[in-house]
């Protein structure tokens, strides 16, 4: 608290005000370190985690896809290779 506020107390009802506005401040500060602690304890649910997980899982798999489409536009040009089974029943029949 600054040295204003005490400076502007001048009666017992000023007094009176003030403690009033300080319980105010107190309750509003622990209704906030309330809603912090909820939300940090909503992140250690196992929903939470699971769905953590599940996206973690979805984006890599995002990114292989991308990875495998982009080197498919580049890979075109090269031939593909025949296995030498299907080379000889071919040349069999």
């Amino acid at each position: 608290m600054d040295s204003n506020r005490f400076n502007k107390i001048k009666t017992l009802n000023d007094l009176k005000l003030e403690k009033a506005r300080l319980r105010y401040e107190v309750l509003v500060a622990e209704g906030r370190m309330m809603e912090n602690f909820q939300s940090i304890e909503s992140l250690f649910t196992l929903p939470s985690i699971l769905s953590r997980i599940k996206f973690g899982f979805e984006v890599a798999y995002n990114v292989y896809e991308k990875i495998r489409d982009f080197s498919g536009h580049f890979g075109f040009w090269r031939k593909k290779k025949k296995r030498k089974k299907e080379a000889e029943s071919y040349a069999g029949a």
